[in-house]
């Protein structure tokens, strides 16, 4: 600085006063008032690099963003050497989910001030948020040497060590930690001091010290310290367990189900605890027998224990099986419980025990509708074998007649037995008419037999059977949305949320089911902006769901709650791999590639116009494509207007919350780079769900259509290892992949030694290695393919036809003629009929081929929509919502 000069960064005593103000209104939330300090700072000292990046700060909290970034760039540009403005500028990065850029800020600022407090824990939060754990551990040491006599550094310096792995470290610094810690600062924070302790006998069990864990509980239980009595007890058994001492463990597990007999865990545990916790069908007669006498006493000590009695079912066979399900279906057949069905289903998978459930309820079913009741049990007590006495005539829904046929009606429709099924229920409505369970059932069965708006009527009648029941309500919604009734569907919906806050009440709600149904159904009736609007709802809960770590980095330090800290840090690192989560990035993917095809498909339509066109024309064609979509926007804007005014005259309050600037997902679904964005969520996909076929399948679909040929070898791989060779999906992948090779080293070989020629002959090595010996191309791999699965599943032979048609488009009317010839949809099932139908109609539009598929389909599917004429086109939207 030239002597004489000023420097615009140090402030005199009056504005540095006014400064320390502007930082306690930030602290304390007074946004406004600290605009107000920050521009008389700033009239004076116009270019002062903190002042205006703190403004910046209030401002980005008033949510005005770009501003906001402005005035803290400014500030950084004029005080480079300012840990405030670094710290700030790494804040408002923060807020905008820059998190990489934040990290980069906040290191910045450490540099300039090394000691800083506040900089270093805001850095921890943000590396353990993305998972930089050895900068977290680094960050964590720092902030534990700079202030010792803080106790959540040391809890966070432990946490930092267990989750880099150094299991013995940690337990290290939880000694140093209890070492400060007295009998009397112990009895003060007994709660804290027992979630620290059993946290030490959780890294220790993790870190393959059982002996040690277990002796650093009972030390602690020695000394009153525990305070978690089902954490010591659960902890205590598992170790015990695993050293080999199951005779104590056992005793230990007695005790948990003498707290809770319910609890399969502490059932599973004792199982194991006594050598039993083999497979069903590897245990030995001993092993069972033993078993039944363990449960029979469990029976007798809890008697009203539903896990005691359900549990043998798994194990049990035989006249035992047969004796023991008698015994268990009783009480729910008496009462009407409708859950029964759920609770059984995991037997039928057993063909003896699936027969013998056959046989139990048919003769229930002669026995009431003889008129002689329910027949005695071999082996029942009397309160068990007599129904509870009432003091007035049975209603209809009391009688055990209703509940044995929508069990028989559940079970032959799972079976694929839809005639018989809808007798059943029908034999239930007409004993007792308006039963909602009854309807939700029937609208089951109408559903898997293709009469989809038929389950839309029958879910619809049993939830105005019971309007106050949310579950039937929902189930409706979703039979709605899967015949395509999406406003019946939102109307249906909105009975359940706060009045004029429909939309965001259930986004509010993380309801992901009905978004997924809501963005199939607009999906299928080629409504993409909606679609993409229900679909990205959904991945967007999950980022929010991702965020709230933020909120519980510091609390669960300050709480001492590490056990539920790993915890949730656990459950984060795996939330991406939930199922609804990838529903729905499924969905978004899905509806992105359809932009693309469809973009490609006027792009191409658009070229061959103009070229027939003249100049005057496109210009005609430009002017009117600008007046329709300037009358659509007035007529959406009118409609708003409308929409207020109503609001106003009626009375209503206003809903709350920001109003969406797009509602139905018009801006999506102009999306600029479709393939993009869905590479985005495939990547994602890839990385959390790649155990998933969908997940590889769609990778290789969007990797392909992108041209990125190297990254689809990968997706298919994967897709090949997870289904095997033999699978459809996998044989087209696989097919697609060898044309677009061969195509791409048709138009260009690459030459010499580069990176274009090393990828070629990497990719040439593994299209080669996915055809297989004795395939030298595409149509070779394909013809050995369909050799080998010849008369195999339905599947296989349309992947063969559809693979004929890629291959040789102008035979594809032949094979399709052949393929009807000789397939059938006679124990197919239903949907795999409908995907054939969709195949030959839709993507191969052979229509005669089609309409031949249909006939015969229809004489198997009678009840289906799909497969009749008078509902063609409903039932091809249907398939798409499948």
């Amino acid at each position: 600085m030239a002597p004489g000069s000023v420097d615009i960064n140090v402030l005199p005593g009056k504005e540095a006063g006014l400064f320390r103000q502007l930082v306690k209104q930030y602290e304390t939330k007074q946004y406004k008032k600290g605009l107000k300090t920050a521009d008389a700072i700033l009239k004076r000292f116009s270019e002062h690099g903190e002042t205006l990046a703190m403004k910046g700060l209030l401002q980005n909290c008033l949510g005005h963003k770009e501003v906001a970034m402005d005035l803290v760039k400014r500030g950084v540009k004029n005080n480079l050497r300012s840990h405030v403005c670094w710290h700030v500028f790494g804040l408002i990065q923060q807020s905008d989910e820059n998190f990489d850029e934040a990290m980069k800020c906040y290191k910045n600022a450490l540099r300039i001030d090394r000691e800083n407090l506040t900089i270093l824990r805001d850095l921890a939060v943000l590396q353990i948020q993305m998972r930089d754990l050895p900068g977290f551990l680094e960050t964590r040491q720092t902030l534990l040497e700079l202030k010792a006599t803080n106790r959540q550094n040391w809890l966070a310096f432990a946490v930092a060590h267990h989750l880099n792995g150094n299991h013995d470290v940690a337990v290290k610094v939880l000694d140093s930690y209890g070492a400060t810690m007295d009998e009397e600062a112990a009895a003060h924070e007994p709660y804290e001091t027992s979630e620290v302790l059993l946290y030490k006998a959780q890294i220790l069990e993790e870190g393959g010290q059982a002996e040690e864990a277990l002796a650093a509980i009972d030390a602690a239980v020695g000394k009153r310290l525990l305070k978690d009595r089902l954490g010591v007890l659960t902890g205590r058994a598992r170790l015990l367990t695993k050293l080999g001492r199951t005779e104590e463990a056992e005793g230990v597990y007695w005790e948990l189900l003498g707290i809770n007999p319910e609890n399969h865990q502490y059932h599973a545990g004792l199982r194991t605890a006594l050598g039993l916790d083999t497979p069903d069908v590897q245990l030995t007669a001993e092993q069972r027998q033993r078993l039944s006498d363990i449960y029979a006493r469990l029976q007798r000590k809890f008697p009203k224990s539903t896990a005691a009695k359900r549990i043998p079912l798994d194990f049990l066979t035989g006249e035992d099986f047969k004796t023991a399900i008698g015994a268990y279906v009783r009480p729910y057949l008496v009462r009407g419980v409708p859950s029964l069905f759920s609770d059984l289903r995991p037997l039928l998978a057993d063909p003896a025990k699936s027969a013998a459930l056959d046989a139990l309820f048919e003769g229930l079913e002669a026995s009431l509708v003889e008129g002689r009741g329910l027949p005695p049990l071999e082996t029942a007590s009397p309160a068990s074998a007599t129904a509870p006495s009432t003091t007035g005539p049975p209603s209809p829904e009391d009688n055990p007649l209703v509940w044995v046929r929508l069990f028989r009606a559940q079970v032959a429709n799972l079976a694929g037995r839809s005639r018989e099924a809808l007798a059943a229920v029908d034999a239930c409505l007409a004993d007792c008419p308006g039963l909602p369970d009854a309807l939700t059932v029937r609208a089951g069965v109408l559903g898997r037999a293709g009469d989809l708006a038929g389950a839309a009527e029958a879910a619809d009648a049993a939830r105005r059977a019971d309007l106050a029941d949310r579950f039937v309500n929902c189930a409706a919604v979703a039979a709605m949305f899967a015949a395509g009734r999406c406003a019946d569907a939102e109307e249906t919906a909105a009975l359940f949320t706060r009045e004029g806050e429909h939309t965001n009440n259930l986004y509010d709600m993380q309801a992901t089911w009905y978004e997924v149904a809501a963005g199939r159904a607009y999906l299928a009736r080629g409504d993409h902006g909606k679609a993409l609007k229900r679909f990205l709802k959904v991945v967007s809960h999950f980022k929010e769901f991702r965020d709230d770590q933020f909120d519980f980095h510091n609390y669960c330090l300050r709480k001492h709650t590490l056990r539920a800290y790993m915890d949730l840090l656990r459950f984060e690192d795996e939330l991406y791999s939930h199922p609804a989560y990838a529903e729905g990035a499924y969905g978004a993917i899905e509806t992105y590639i359809q932009l693309h095809e469809a973009a490609t498909k006027a792009a191409a339509a658009k070229a061959e116009a103009a070229n027939g066109a003249s100049a005057e024309d496109a210009k005609k064609a430009r002017q009117k494509a600008r007046k329709e979509e300037q009358r659509r926007a007035k007529e959406a804007a009118a409609a708003a207007a409308a929409e207020q005014e109503a609001a106003k005259k009626d009375g209503k309050p206003a809903a709350k919350g920001k109003k969406d600037p797009d509602p139905d997902g018009v801006q999506l679904a102009a999306a600029a780079d479709p393939l993009g964005e869905a590479a985005a969520l495939v990547q994602r996909l890839t990385q959390c769900a790649g155990d998933r076929l969908q997940t590889q399948a769609l990778a290789a679909e969007v990797q392909l259509l992108r041209g990125r040929l190297l990254l689809a070898l990968q997706a298919v791989q994967r897709a090949e290892r997870l289904a095997g060779p033999g699978d459809a999906s996998v044989h087209l992948l696989v097919l697609r992949l060898a044309l677009a090779q061969e195509a791409q080293a048709a138009a260009g070989p690459a030459a010499g030694e580069g990176a274009e020629a090393h990828v070629a002959e990497l990719l040439r090595e593994g299209v080669a290695a996915l055809r297989g010996e004795g395939a030298p191309d595409a149509a070779a791999y394909a013809e050995r393919w369909r050799a080998a699965h010849a008369g195999g599943s339905l599947a296989q032979a349309a992947a063969a036809l559809e693979a004929a048609a890629l291959l040789r488009p102008a035979g594809v009317e032949e094979a399709a003629a052949a393929f009807v010839a000789a397939a059938s949809p006679a124990g197919a099932g239903h949907d795999a009929a409908a995907a054939v139908h969709a195949l030959l109609s839709r993507r191969l539009s052979v229509s005669q081929a089609a309409e031949s598929w249909r006939e015969a389909c229809a004489a198997e599917f009678p009840l289906s929509n799909l497969f009749s004429p008078s509902s063609l086109a409903d039932g091809v939207a249907a398939l798409s919502i499948k």
